[in-house]
């Protein structure tokens, strides 16, 4: 999320809790209004387009209940209403005004409620949702429902163009299809897509206007995860939304934890195993060539002899945002053990590849590690294999090999086989 989050509300103490709240959560400043007049001011002093999104209470000492909520919508801004009070008729007024949502003023986990609300507003811009629906009116409906809470929005208005899409855009998190469309309806659409993706890369939610019971179990049966009966009040087709959107997004932080070292954010060897192994199967195609270093730091024990394992744990945090710093997105860098990391290198001359690394340990080198109020400092040997083997392991071994030559002449160097 862009910009900055607006607060209007007049108690103080309330403002106070939620401005606490916002910073904590959020990687975004926050400003507070405590009137309308001071709401108008402060935007027109920073301009509109500075807020990505405004908390606004109902109720100001200065203006008419919800006064200050219909200025900053007139304005664009997005809004959640804070309010202490709820009734049918002030729902359908905010249904009417088109606000992200309302949150009442019930109690302290209502701040935590806000909070997680606008996270999850801040979240939505970088995920996509498909929306497949032969008709426009619909597909706009849905859209502008999505685009409110932020969401990167595409469409489609058939199955067909829903799987060209789908292949264009293979970061969607989310599909809703309605059932009824003509040539490939919602159930074949979506046993499509599953031939495509499984149940943890892609949410898929049905929609039909005739729903009932057997409908939605037929859609579930079919591949998706969830049904919606329309017409749908807009608070559950949110709630749904977003539930499956939190599941896509733990089972993906659980996989990409599965395949990454805990102490330092990089690969592990697991994922260097893995992702290693296909781009070695380009290399026997001879659709690239690839380099395979070992790195091993020098001395590493002496580090927690003397200062202590935090230090050392320090010091491999340090290091391994110095070598993530020096290779390409197209490379592979992991911690496979202790003190050892190893490194991948795709489409690199031989000549390329001793300089990257030349580079890499003068980097180390010269890395002062603070720690403690301390400056830390520590070297590295590096193996690095050029030459393709019968496999990738075979090449970890050869680069193996070339480390411990290195470790024997003296450490703190880089030796190749060519």
């Amino acid at each position: 999320m862009k910009g900055r989050v607006l607060i209007v509300e007049d108690e103080h103490m309330t403002a106070r809790l939620v401005r606490r709240e916002l910073e904590k959560a959020l990687p975004l400043p926050v400003q507070v209004a405590d009137s309308y007049r001071a709401t108008r001011e402060l935007v027109e002093r920073e301009g509109a387009s500075a807020f990505s999104v405004a908390l606004v209470d109902l109720h100001l000492p200065d203006s008419t209940p919800g006064e200050a909520l219909d200025h900053l919508l007139q304005l664009g801004i997005p809004c959640i209403v804070f309010t202490g009070e709820f009734s049918d008729e002030l729902r359908e007024q905010m249904v009417a005004r088109r606000v992200i949502d309302y949150v009442l003023k019930e109690n302290s986990a209502s701040v935590q409620v806000v909070a997680k609300l606008i996270l999850r507003i801040h979240r939505n811009q970088g995920i996509k949702v498909l929306v497949v629906d032969d008709s426009r009116t619909a597909r706009r409906y849905l859209a502008e429902l999505l685009a409110r809470h932020q969401f990167q929005v595409l469409e489609a208005e058939s199955g067909e163009e829903a799987l060209d899409l789908l292949e264009q855009h293979r970061e969607v998190y989310l599909v809703i299809t309605d059932y009824h469309m003509p040539g490939m309806d919602g159930f074949e659409l979506t046993q499509r897509i599953r031939a495509r993706f499984d149940l943890n890369r892609l949410a898929i939610i049905g929609l039909s206007a005739h729903g009932n019971n057997l409908l939605s179990a037929r859609f579930i049966k079919h591949g998706a995860n969830d049904f919606i009966s329309k017409p749908f009040l807009e608070e559950e087709f949110y709630c749904r939304v977003t539930q499956n959107i939190v599941l896509m997004e733990t089972i993906r932080a659980l996989e990409e934890a599965s395949v990454r070292d805990a102490l330092t954010g990089l690969h592990n060897r697991r994922y260097f195993t893995e992702a290693g192994g296909q781009l070695f199967a380009n290399l026997r195609r001879g659709q690239l060539e690839i380099v395979v270093a070992m790195i091993d730091l020098d001395h590493f024990k002496r580090i927690n002899d003397t200062f202590g394992h935090e230090a050392g744990d320090a010091v491999l945090k340090a290091v391994g945002q110095t070598l993530a710093a020096c290779v390409r997105e197209t490379d592979i860098l992991a911690r496979v053990g202790g003190e050892e990391f190893c490194v991948l290198l795709v489409n690199t001359s031989p000549a390329g590849a001793a300089a990257l690394f030349e580079r890499m340990r003068r980097a180390v080198e010269e890395a002062a590690i603070a720690y403690a109020g301390a400056s830390l400092s520590i070297t590295a040997s590096f193996g690095v294999c050029t030459l393709a083997k019968e496999s990738l392991q075979a090449m970890v071994n050869a680069a193996d090999d070339l480390l411990y030559q290195a470790k024997n002449l003296g450490r703190n160097r880089v030796i190749r086989d060519r």
